[in-house]
């Protein structure tokens, strides 16, 4: 196992309660990951393996680069913010997600576990604002490695349509 920290650099009120646009395409490459009610099992190991297959297809990571985690109850995304060696190339790949547009977060202080409770009381909000969701998605500030010493930290993130 690996025990590499991938605590994120990110100050959580900067994206608390926030609405942003992103309004050129960011890019991410994917890989997929195993989980249990939003919790990753292999969380480092597949950074590491994102890492090193982005890298091994021409891609440049930029060092404070975006992680995120599209999550599920088994199953998973690790999203890792690429810089692409072509961005008009990848539109047939799918280990690259293209994302931009107007998004919504909030940060959470709840262990991953109870993430889903967090993540539905979103969801009503945006519904209740008028707000179509297209996707959700997680950004550990605070890894799992260190969760047990710094506490949790999470944003999660709607794509609004």
């Amino acid at each position: 196992m690996i025990e590499h920290c991938h605590c994120q650099k990110i100050n959580p009120a900067d994206w608390h309660e926030k609405t942003f646009t992103w309004g050129k395409p960011r890019f991410f490459y994917r890989v997929t990951t195993r989980m249990a009610f939003h919790q990753p099992f292999s969380y480092h190991e597949d950074i590491a393996l994102a890492l090193a297959k982005a890298r091994s297809e021409g891609h440049i990571i930029n060092e404070n680069a975006l992680i995120l985690l599209k999550s599920g109850l088994f199953k998973g995304e690790i999203l890792i913010e690429i810089q692409p060696q072509d961005p008009t190339k990848h539109c047939g790949d799918s280990s690259i997600l293209q994302l931009e547009g107007r998004f919504y977060s909030v940060v959470s202080q709840l262990p991953l576990m109870q993430m889903g409770k967090e993540i539905d009381k979103l969801t009503r909000d945006l519904k209740k604002r008028g707000d179509k969701i297209k996707g959700l998605y997680l950004c550990l500030i605070t890894c799992p490695h260190c969760a047990r010493e710094k506490g949790n930290q999470t944003i999660i993130i709607a794509h609004l349509h």
